[in-house]
């Protein structure tokens, strides 16, 4: 496969219902949590869209991904990183500063079904009833590392990391903090988050714009930041510091299937309840893993940027419900539909029409979400369990992080959508 680079292009947009301009040029930016910046070249771009607006122009292609869910091992006390293989042991988590920790009781893998929408009890992971791990914090993000099997061996020979790192793709990293007064007795949900681009390979120290806050004190859920692995040969930008979600064999699936399963083997969670966004580069994560793991996900959210690649694993059949909160200034990612692909995807709104014919919608008719939210729309003719919620602010790729009007939308309103799911 040719490698892709992350361009950018510039794009007038307009407020919702009215027609995007393409335009060529600019400079690309994109900035991880912690401010850095990456540059790449230019493109052109052209084609038109409405924010709102129907089917987009251009189908998403799709090829077989080989491996698949991580099957969940037996986990057994002792020091060390995590780490979970088919079959094998893992062991305790790691801090960030490489302190071992301890490893919970024996475990299968927990279960992988998107459990009921409806009410009832919560369902309970396999890890339930264990003890954390004595690393474990609620005020800090703590690493993990873990062996990712399902890899295809094809993608790992073609696609080699950068020199001197200490990960590849098959043995990963990811944090984790816990609520504050963790009750393994009680199932939370799992919210995991994805950066922009630029980071290091172990980014997810800095949270992944968790929509339930990066800070301390949250109380409502297990929360993962997913780190990426650092290849220029996989992608040039960015000194390869990019979710390598652009294949048809991408090893991000079989990544985030393995997180989830060793996560819901050592802590107690509601494998009903688990939920991806990101931002950026984090947001191409979710929308392809809410295509390719969608058996796994009951809901991923767009924090600005992303798209459906036009290289991606197949989409499970499973819907999923989603959100996206989209800038009408993008310029990086726009909303679209394009009709010359820029990082090998049309647009935000192909990724939306996708997720609305998988969900089963019936038409485009859509209505106000949420008056706390006035600039997000939830498409009516959606299952009630499935919704499909399009947010278009007032912002460029880059969003001012200190703009509580932006935070609004991609944090709080991201949260409060995912716990207003059944």
């Amino acid at each position: 496969m040719p490698m892709r680079s992350l361009l950018c292009s510039s794009f007038l947009v307009a407020v919702c219902g009215s027609l995007v301009a393409c335009s060529s040029g600019g400079a690309k930016t994109e900035g991880t949590q912690s401010g850095g910046t990456a540059t790449g070249g230019s493109v052109s771009t052209g084609g038109t869209a409405n924010p709102m607006g129907g089917a987009s122009a251009g189908g998403a292609t799709g090829g077989t991904v080989s491996g698949g869910a991580a099957n969940g091992g037996a986990a057994t006390g002792g020091g060390g990183s995590t780490s979970l293989t088919t079959g094998g042991a893992g062991g305790g988590g790691m801090n960030a500063g490489g302190t071992s920790g301890s490893g919970g009781a024996a475990g299968a893998g927990g279960q992988m079904a998107m459990g009921g929408t409806g009410g009832g009890a919560a369902a309970m992971s396999a890890g339930c009833g264990m003890l954390p791990g004595a690393t474990d914090s609620s005020t800090n993000w703590i690493k993990h590392d873990i062996t990712v099997t399902g890899v295809d061996p094809a993608f790992v020979a073609q696609y080699p990391v950068n020199p001197g790192q200490t990960y590849d793709w098959t043995h990963r990293n990811y944090f984790l903090r816990l609520p504050t007064d963790y009750d393994q007795t009680h199932s939370y949900p799992i919210v995991i988050g994805g950066s922009g681009c630029g980071g290091s390979e172990t980014v997810g120290s800095e949270g992944g714009y968790s929509p339930f806050g990066i800070g301390s004190g949250e109380t409502e859920a297990i929360q993962v930041s997913l780190s990426y692995v650092l290849s220029s040969a996989a992608i040039p930008d960015c000194n390869g510091a990019v979710f390598a979600d652009d294949f048809d064999n991408s090893p991000e699936a079989p990544y985030l299937a393995a997180v989830v399963n060793e996560v819901e083997s050592l802590y107690c969670t509601n494998p009903g309840k688990v939920f991806l966004s990101g931002y950026s580069s984090g947001a191409f994560e979710a929308v392809t893993l809410g295509c390719a793991n969608g058996d796994i996900l009951r809901g991923f959210g767009v924090q600005i940027g992303g798209g459906l690649r036009l290289h991606h694993p197949p989409c499970k059949p499973n819907p999923v419900a989603a959100i996206f909160v989209v800038g009408l200034q993008d310029t990086e990612n726009p909303i679209g539909p394009l009709t010359t692909p820029l990082h090998d995807s049309l647009g935000t709104a192909p990724a939306r029409d996708e997720i609305l014919t998988r969900n089963g919608c019936v038409g485009q008719d859509h209505m106000p979400w949420d008056p706390d939210y006035p600039l997000c729309e939830t498409y009516t003719g959606c299952p009630a369990a499935y919704p499909v919620v399009w947010c278009a602010i007032n912002s460029g790729h880059i969003p001012p992080m200190g703009d509580p009007e932006v935070a609004k939308y991609r944090i709080d309103g991201i949260k409060k959508f995912y716990l207003s799911l059944p």
